[in-house]
């Protein structure tokens, strides 16, 4: 194993079956065939952040987590918990579907995502896969962001965690934790409310969230699991003086799953989900000359459906096949009182969608082909199919290397049917081979055509270097390093928006009493001279804990975090500027 991340497997049923083929220390994910497979025989792109690190961050939702992966941008995070778009090597939020537990949380209007609203304590871990997923995932164009959410204690009938951090302007973040298995049944249950008074007038934030998972063991074999997520945020987005109108909207995802995971036999294993999804959303302008209502737009949508899914473990095959479907319906309302117009839009769109993949395994060398065939009832059907391979040439050094065409649907609106579509060629190199040191390097090509009016070519060509000590005296460094050219085939331009460089740099360390981190980023955004942005500075954010209390059954640690310690500018748009230097600190305790 060459990655220095560890990480679990999704059940007890899936480690047994994962013991049998592969070894038991390597890190599994299962964001590339939706059932484990082992990180270092899978040839996609994939960043993997753990419970551990995350807690390190201080952070406070998804949006602080992914803004540290190396190609990954995140904008408008002008304070804990506010509006922020996600961006992967230029490929934008519309591309990109952020899932928690394999459910998309994106709205079908728009296909857009705030990682801004999930909160970190729910995650056991994040996996990062950066270029098109479809062939797992359907429309996924840009990336996925999976969250894997905890699982209840199995050893303990009652723990938990609870903690709460306060900072300048109003910030303050409580969170509660409780989780146990009595008998067959475990567990876990979470909620936590985040607030702040915004770093710029105008720019408040609120979110609320609870989180329950209810797990019944069904003896070694399987088990049933009921899930129930509920996430809240209603935060301004700041005066946009330029349009003469203020912006704040409220966001409400209610989300429940019913899922039997069962195994069959020692090589076949059964999962199948029942899913549900309502969003509601409402967003308020009002015109700041006069401070008139500019415009009220509502927005009601509802998702229903399943997924079943068969992984078969023979000699050197592992194969998971399944089917999916999705019936979604939207209803959203239109009113601009300046101008007497209001509409109504109701939109629908069942998915049906298919999926084979097989994870060939002999020796050092993996082969890993799929396919997935969706059927829409908005825009019609697309094929998309990936191959990869990975070769352990040396037992410190694995070579990677993958193809996949992928889709993105377009919004859900009458008239809009054309879909997104495109391709990437990735290659790479992994290794340990330089004593105390992780490095992993990614060349990649994702060619779109993006259909508005007329259909755009668009390329994003670039590399990904990440690197990391193994700790010494309990400290390591991170480094990672992205080039992207991002360009209109058809105009020969540079595509806006896009950080054509971008560095990330860490020190660590942790004696398991006392932990702290200094990291630092810089984005080299291409941005018109007009939207006013600033980012020659590199931001650094200083994390410090204190474990000051641990016995068997507890442990409490003061924690702490100075943002942008040198008051920097790093934004590519007036509008979301970033904060300047503040602090903020807390107490955790867990039993």
């Amino acid at each position: 194993m060459i990655t220095p991340c560890t990480a679990q497997a999704e059940t007890g049923s899936d480690r047994d079956l994962l013991g049998l083929y592969y070894d038991p220390q390597e890190l599994t994910v299962t964001s590339t065939t939706r059932s484990p497979r082992p990180l270092s025989r899978s040839a996609e792109n994939i960043t993997v952040i753990s419970a551990d690190e995350i807690e390190a961050m201080n952070a406070h939702t998804l949006a602080d987590v992914i803004a540290i992966v190396p190609g990954v941008q995140v904008t408008g995070n002008t304070a804990p918990g506010s509006n922020t778009a996600t961006e992967f090597a230029g490929a934008t939020t519309q591309f990109i579907q952020i899932l928690i537990d394999g459910v998309p949380i994106d709205d079908q209007v728009e296909n857009m995502a705030l990682a801004s609203m999930v909160p970190v304590q729910i995650i056991e871990r994040v996996e990062v896969l950066k270029g098109p997923a479809s062939s797992s995932w359907g429309s996924s164009l840009g990336g996925i962001v999976n969250v894997i959410t905890k699982e209840p204690a199995l050893h303990a009938p009652f723990s938990g965690a609870a903690s709460f951090s306060g900072g300048e302007n109003g910030t303050r973040d409580g969170r509660g934790e409780l989780s146990g298995t009595v008998g067959n049944l475990g567990y876990y249950l979470s909620g936590g409310n985040l607030q702040s008074n915004g770093f710029h007038p105008f720019n408040a934030t609120e979110n609320n969230n609870a989180y329950a998972k209810l797990r019944w063991n069904l003896a070694d074999k399987g088990s049933l699991r009921l899930t129930l997520n509920s996430m809240e945020t209603s935060p301004q987005v700041g005066l946009i003086t330029y349009a003469d109108y203020s912006d704040r909207f409220k966001l409400h995802i209610l989300q429940s799953t019913l899922a039997f995971d069962y195994t069959l036999t020692d090589r076949l294993s059964f999962n199948v989900m029942i899913k549900g999804t309502r969003y509601d959303y409402s967003k308020i302008n009002n015109t700041i000359s006069t401070s008139e209502r500019f415009a009220t737009i509502t927005n009601d949508e509802k998702t229903s459906g399943g997924t079943a899914i068969l992984t078969w473990r023979q000699g050197l095959h592992t194969l998971t096949g399944g089917v999916e479907f999705d019936h979604g319906q939207s209803k959203t309302k239109l009113d601009y009182p300046l101008y007497s117009y209001k509409d109504k839009i109701y939109a629908t769109n069942d998915k049906w969608g298919f999926f084979l993949n097989d994870t060939i395994a002999w020796e050092r060398l993996t082969v890993t082909p799929a396919v997935r065939y969706d059927m829409t009832s908005q825009t019609g059907n697309f094929f998309s199919p990936s191959i990869g391979a990975t070769v352990d040439i040396t037992g410190k050094t694995l070579l990677r290397a993958y193809a996949a065409r992928g889709y993105n649907l377009p919004v859900l609106t009458p008239g809009y049917s054309n879909k997104d579509t495109g391709w990437t060629v990735q290659a790479g190199l992994e290794t340990t081979e330089i004593p105390f040191l992780w490095f992993k390097g990614t060349w990649f090509r994702h060619e779109f055509k993006e259909r508005g009016d007329t259909v755009t070519r668009t390329l994003r060509e670039g590399f990904e270097i990440e690197a990391r000590t193994t700790p010494l005296y309990n400290t390591w460094l991170t480094a990672g390093y992205v080039f992207t050219d991002a360009k209109n085939l058809e105009t020969d331009e540079d595509i806006n928006t896009v950080a054509r460089q971008t560095w990330d740099l860490g020190v660590h360390y942790d004696d398991k009493t006392i932990r702290g981190s200094l990291v630092g980023y810089y984005r080299d955004w291409n941005t018109p001279r007009s939207w006013g942005g600033k980012y020659n500075n590199f931001i650094w954010d200083l994390n410090l804990g204190w474990r000051f209390f641990r016995n068997n059954n507890a442990e409490a640690e003061l924690f702490a975090t100075g943002h942008n310690l040198f008051d920097g500018n790093q934004y590519h748009d007036e509008i979301f500027k970033n904060p300047s230097r503040w602090f903020e600190g807390g107490l955790r305790i867990k039993w």
